[in-house]
């Protein structure tokens, strides 16, 4: 199951373990140790399994219409069952309600073809961040939901006048 969580709650917790563990570590960098304040806003995703966050990652308001995926990390043990697309999937669904227009993160080397696969378009080029290769990437999401919404409110708009005319 994948699911929004709340930030400083248990699984978002579980979520800072993984991202220790799977991101600061490999990268070289201090572990999180106290709650992170500037994460308070975001939106905290978790793939759960058994009760057990198995996934997590991070979306973030760059601007009005750009969202930002952040802190992605997958339990190795997990790694290969779907669970990065679903929490990736998840996050699209998430930004397109929010009316986001595109999103952006920032992928290491390992993870370039998985991004391509669903769509996002390199920016730039590579470059290191302590013992990590980075590159940036971008996708434009289209909000199919609001263009819906809008036809239901013209046809609603249509039918009060018709009637009250």
């Amino acid at each position: 199951m994948v699911k929004i969580v709340n930030w400083n709650s248990e699984e978002y917790w579980a979520g800072i373990d993984l991202r220790n563990k799977l991101l600061k570590t490999s990268a070289g960098k201090e572990w999180i140790k106290d709650l992170p304040l500037n994460e308070e806003k975001d939106t905290h995703v978790a793939a759960m399994i058994d009760g057990i966050v198995v996934g997590t990652l991070l979306l973030s308001k760059k601007s009005q219409t750009i969202a930002q995926i952040k802190q992605v990390a997958i339990n190795e043990d997990y790694q290969g069952f779907g669970i990065g697309k679903k929490l990736l999937q998840f996050a699209e669904k998430i930004a397109e309600l929010m009316a986001f227009q595109t999103v952006v993160l920032t992928g290491r080397k390992q993870a370039w073809g998985f991004y391509d696969h669903f769509g996002y378009q390199s920016v730039g080029y590579a470059y290191s961040d302590g013992q990590v290769t980075l590159k940036k990437f971008k996708k434009r999401i289209y909000t199919k939901k609001r263009i819906g919404t809008l036809e239901i409110i013209k046809h609603i708009t249509l039918k009060e006048m018709e009637t009250n005319g």
